[in-house]
């Protein structure tokens, strides 16, 4: 090895030494940590604490809660039993209509549990019907008057 070659692989040795070790540590401070403790959906909180108007039926449970102070109200849906579809989603629509175009989406249903929905206080005034539909086959899977 002539002496120019040994000079330059002497620099090249100590660049490696430099930033083999600076590489290391920023790609370790680069890594993501897991989210072991966040969940990945939200919580579903809880409900307003007075009942007014209720529909059971085997598969599930419906509840419209409210407080007795304020004009909010809240749609509670208890599955009983696990959806035999994955991607249902609960719409109110005009009563006696199942047409979904000018319906309003509450939410997506999943698997056994309870879930809570915010509605607007025309709720009572309206009657409203409810219908639960299946966005990836186009199904309608069931109508609730209420």
């Amino acid at each position: 090895m002539i002496k120019p070659l040994r000079k330059r692989h002497l620099q090249i040795w100590i660049a490696w030494a430099v930033l083999l070790p600076v590489g290391i540590a920023v790609a370790y401070i680069s890594v993501k940590r897991p989210a072991t403790i966040q969940l990945l959906q939200p919580p579903a909180g809880t409900g307003l604490p007075v009942i007014i108007k209720s529909v059971d039926n085997e598969r599930y449970s419906i509840a419209l809660l409210g407080n007795p102070d304020s004009t909010q109200l809240q749609l509670q849906w208890v599955n009983m039993k696990v959806l035999s579809v994955p991607t249902a989603t609960i719409y109110k629509v005009a009563a006696g209509s199942i047409d979904l175009t000018g319906a309003v989406l509450l939410g997506r249903l999943e698997a056994r549990g309870t879930y809570y929905f915010p509605v607007d206080s025309g709720f009572l005034r309206e009657k409203p019907d409810l219908v639960v539909y299946d966005f990836i086959h186009n199904k309608v899977l069931d109508t609730i008057k209420f």
